[in-house]
């Protein structure tokens, strides 16, 4: 019960209702119907939705900010459009791009591990 009425307010707050009125209303019904003991499994739920989201959100991690123009143009023709950029200190050059399970790592650390695999393969 506690996943539905959190998929219910993530639906809700993602079509732009108000958020205060949405809590309210909800711990108003809550009241209401004698439930108030599920209000923590609901936002354990929420927090739980809100993980899925973000981990499954596009992302791309550049090296440095004279990479952003290219970076996002490059992640976009891979066809991972995202607005979401942050700076990897990890990478000595180039991006990466995350959307779902789909990596596209046009870093230089990752060239040079290709280069490594072809010379010694």
């Amino acid at each position: 019960m506690e996943r539905e009425y959190a998929q219910a307010l993530s639906d809700s707050l993602a079509r732009g209702t108000d958020e205060a009125k949405l809590v309210d209303g909800l711990v108003k019904h809550l009241k209401e119907e004698g439930r108030m003991k599920l209000l923590p499994g609901i936002v354990r739920e929420l927090k739980r939705l809100q993980m899925e989201t973000t981990k499954l959100a596009p992302s791309l991690e550049i090296a440095s900010e004279a990479d952003r123009a290219s970076a996002v143009a490059g992640a976009k023709e891979s066809g991972i459009a995202t607005s979401d950029v942050t700076i990897n200190p990890s990478l000595i050059r180039g991006w990466r791009a995350r959307s779902g399970s789909v990596l596209v790592d046009r870093s230089a650390k990752q060239a040079l591990v290709d280069l490594y695999q072809k010379i010694t393969n």
